[in-house]
């Protein structure tokens, strides 16, 4: 019987589909990812490997499973996933398509609005007891219609983020290596083409959606950031690595700026994961857990399409999303996007 390896919990539904394909182990621990050591020693006699984020399968890890004959993982890169020993031993790896480009947009939307409205600190404010007056000026936020949203990356979740923000009566500007077709600009709200500066000058709201490259990795610095209108809200829900975390809470502190959404931080990478110390006690910060994609019907949708990359393959068909193609004798993908 085949034997699948899961590192950590996976919706419910794509549990049931695997339980189908052969004898399926799934890790159970539940104070934060499974141990190198652990899963050393967990998939030496597996034959598929069901990857998941934050789960690194090394070298040392791709090598120990003997009989593995597939990795099959719930993330469009797999860059936790050594490709290369991958593709020594002749395993495919497979990734996901992009399931998540609306999702995110959705929340980076609701985001914005969260940090426009306040919402953090609303309850606080109600449960203090310092709600007196319906019309009074002690708690006070900002619209969205009639302002300006900057949107850094148009691809697929700025396109998507620009499409519910025009919905929302907001002027659309937006920045990327190419200008869009004047068609494009139309169906996304008459969105006007600017140089990076510009956007963040003339924006009430700024929204960084690029993917991480080389160019992009510390692109929102304290030059950028010194260009914000002192009203002017950032929201990141990319990669913490756009971001200079250190340079936002100054520019936050000295009130440059008058706010910040923040879903993803520089430091994801351990223990002490999350935004800097700062940032905590700030009460113009909108804290979330990098849960971008984080809606129950998404994360199905991206487990399921896992599973079936396994049901393909070992029904002897080509899995629908491999990232190593040489080991079907094609070339190599082309891949820039860090993460």
């Amino acid at each position: 019987m085949t034997k699948i390896y899961v590192p950590q919990m996976i919706p419910q539904i794509a549990i049931e589909r695997l339980e189908r394909l052969g004898e399926v182990t799934i890790y159970q621990g539940t104070d934060g990812p499974i141990a190198h050591d652990q899963l050393l020693e967990d998939v030496r006699d597996k034959d598929i490997l069901y990857a998941l984020g934050d789960i690194d399968m090394d070298r040392e890890i791709i090598l120990a499973a003997k009989p593995l004959k597939l990795v099959s993982a719930m993330h469009m890169k797999a860059t936790f996933v050594d490709k290369k020993t991958c593709t020594e031993r002749g395993v495919p790896l497979c990734g996901i398509p992009n399931f998540v480009s609306k999702t995110t947009a959705e929340f980076t939307f609701a985001l914005l609005l969260a940090t426009a409205w306040n919402l953090q600190d609303a309850r606080s404010y109600l449960e203090s007891g310092s709600w007196t007056q319906s019309q009074s000026t002690s708690f006070m936020a900002t619209r969205l219609f009639g302002k300006t949203l900057g949107i850094v990356g148009m691809g697929m979740i700025g396109s998507n983020l620009a499409k519910r923000a025009a919905a929302c009566d907001m002027n659309i500007v937006y920045t990327k290596r190419s200008q869009l077709s004047p068609a494009e600009e139309f169906s996304l709200g008459n969105a006007e083409y600017l140089a990076i500066d510009d956007l963040f000058a003339s924006s009430d709201f700024v929204a960084l959606c690029p993917g991480l490259t080389a160019e992009t990795k510390g692109l929102v610095g304290e030059y950028l950031l010194s260009l914000m209108k002192p009203s002017a809200i950032l929201i990141n829900t990319s990669r913490g690595a756009v971001l200079d975390e250190e340079a936002l809470e100054t520019a936050l502190i000295e009130g440059r700026i008058r706010g910040a959404g923040l879903d993803v931080f520089e430091n994801e990478d351990d223990s002490n994961r999350g935004p800097r110390k700062g940032l905590w006690e700030l009460p113009n910060v909108v804290l979330t857990p990098h849960m971008g994609s984080a809606a129950r019907e998404t994360r199905d949708e991206m487990a399921l399409r896992a599973v079936e990359n396994i049901e393909r393959f070992l029904n002897g068909k080509r899995p629908f999303d491999v990232l190593n193609p040489e080991v079907y004798g094609e070339a190599a993908r082309n891949e820039e996007v860090i993460g």
